[in-house]
């Protein structure tokens, strides 16, 4: 086992069980019984309509943000539940290794990509990030931590992670498999003209050895754009993603090579597309620090502008409307959810995001089916709102035909669903069972609260 970080105190370190000590000792004096938890990284949940704030002890985990140990042997990692994915990049690269998959911004964490769903360009070879889950020891809503695998007296609670954030209980530490990696990716894209052919190709990339990461860039019928990426031991020459904006290489260069941190974190720099292409922003990508060349900050300073916005009484932008989603349809469907968001939404020039799945395993509340190719859709910008008189209007239609086909979304963001559809969609049943045996009292909110009606 290779130990990697620890936390400075007076000379000595600060191990995890030391800080587990603490956190329970704290939570033992907490009278209320409900427990609020509190940390220090920025929150990639997107709430459209706001949030429901409840009453209760603040728990802070902020400390659990530490990259444990490696073992080169099992290709295992051991990670404290908030620590980001840049952190765990930074410890592991080094070594020679990555998480099985990667969420593509810095600032997610751990905790937040396991007990949420978290995707990456690896999803084809190794499913989502919960896969790659071992063991962890998980805060439950009454201030007890358990550790649960696949197959010990907690299993159940194991299986549920996924897509429960967080109202089962809190990851407090994880170990997790590793896959080797290399210096470089070698990055490919491909243009195609018609939506089948892209599709056939994509599929056909999933089965190749070299495909070591894939996804898709559309923007219509006749601009669609598969990637795949190859890690290489060396390079003849690296692009660099902060002189570049990474998502507009693919209608301007075809084969090129990054170093593998700037490819596992390609869309950071500019959040996506959600930073502007305008003089002032360029001049800012030109001379801004690469510490504020980060989702992190961006979210933060649109957080701190949007406070300063509302305190200032400044009407809000009406005419604009969210649409940041991940939907998942079996590849069947695929043409035919294409097909429906070229027709019926538009981007105004933005595009969509394609990525083969192939879940490793059906968690009790998120049950695709193992071994089975999804067509993943994601959309991350602000469009024009197409109607005045509905609310998150292209949101709701593309749910709609998601659930119509077959497929389940991704709960980070706004849903809109009746209780009835949420629990025959997420096993609602499976769920409740759960919370009984978890959270019998309640003291967190249940997931159709969180997910829907936004209260946290």
């Amino acid at each position: 086992m290779i130990l990697l970080v620890g936390a400075a105190r007076e000379g000595m370190v600060v191990t995890y069980d030391e800080r587990l000590e603490k956190l329970q000792s704290t939570i033992s004096g907490c009278p209320s019984g409900a427990l609020r938890i509190t940390k220090r990284t920025t929150s990639n949940l997107f709430r459209y309509q706001g949030r429901q704030a409840t009453t209760g002890d603040r728990v802070s985990l902020r400390d659990f943000n530490h990259v444990l140990g490696l073992c080169s042997r099992s290709r295992t990692l051991e990670v404290e539940g908030l620590a980001t994915y840049e952190q765990i990049v930074d410890a592991t690269l080094p070594h020679g290794f990555l998480p099985t998959v990667t969420p593509e911004l810095k600032h997610i964490t751990i905790g937040g990509a396991t007990v949420g769903i978290g995707i990456e360009s690896s999803c084809h070879r190794h499913g989502f990030v919960h896969d790659g889950l071992v063991e962890a020891d998980v805060l439950l809503p009454d201030g007890r931590v358990v550790t649960c695998t696949a197959d010990n007296a907690h299993a159940e609670l194991f299986h549920a992670l996924p897509n429960s954030y967080g109202t089962l209980g809190y990851i407090l530490r994880a170990k997790i498999r590793l896959i080797p990696a290399q210096p470089y990716v070698r990055v490919r894209h491909t243009r195609y003209r018609d939506v089948t052919g892209y599709l056939e190709a994509m599929q056909q990339a999933v089965s190749q050895a070299d495909s070591d990461f894939i996804e898709g860039l559309f923007y219509d019928g006749d601009a669609l754009y598969l990637t795949r990426g190859e890690l290489a031991a060396d390079a003849p020459d690296v692009v660099d993603i902060y002189e570049t904006i990474y998502y507009k290489t693919a209608g301007r260069i075809s084969d090129f090579f990054l170093p593998t941190k700037q490819y596992i974190f390609r869309y950071d720099p500019d959040w996506f597309w959600n930073v502007p292409d305008s003089p002032a922003y360029n001049l800012f990508r030109r001379l801004a620090p690469r510490a504020l060349r980060n989702s992190g900050f961006y979210n933060r300073y649109s957080a701190w502008k949007n406070g300063v916005l509302a305190a200032l009484k400044v009407p809000r932008n009406k005419t604009m409307e969210p649409l940041i989603q991940d939907w998942q349809v079996p590849w069947e469907q695929a043409e035919h959810l294409i097909g429906f968001v070229l027709e019926h939404v538009d981007l105004k020039g933005y595009p969509w995001v394609a990525l083969p799945i192939v879940p490793q395993s059906s968690p009790t509340l998120y049950p695709l089916e193992p071994q089975r190719l999804y067509f993943n859709l994601g959309c991350y910008c602000l469009t024009p709102k197409p109607r005045a008189d509905r609310e998150f209007h292209y949101t709701r239609i593309i749910d709609e035909e998601c659930f119509r086909l077959g497929g389940l979304k991704m709960l980070y963001s706004s849903t809109f669903m009746d209780r009835q559809s949420f629990d025959r969609s997420y096993n609602g049943t499976g769920y409740e069972r759960l919370k009984r045996r978890y959270d019998p009292e309640g003291r967190v909110p249940s997931l159709f609260e969180k997910a829907v009606e936004g209260v946290v």
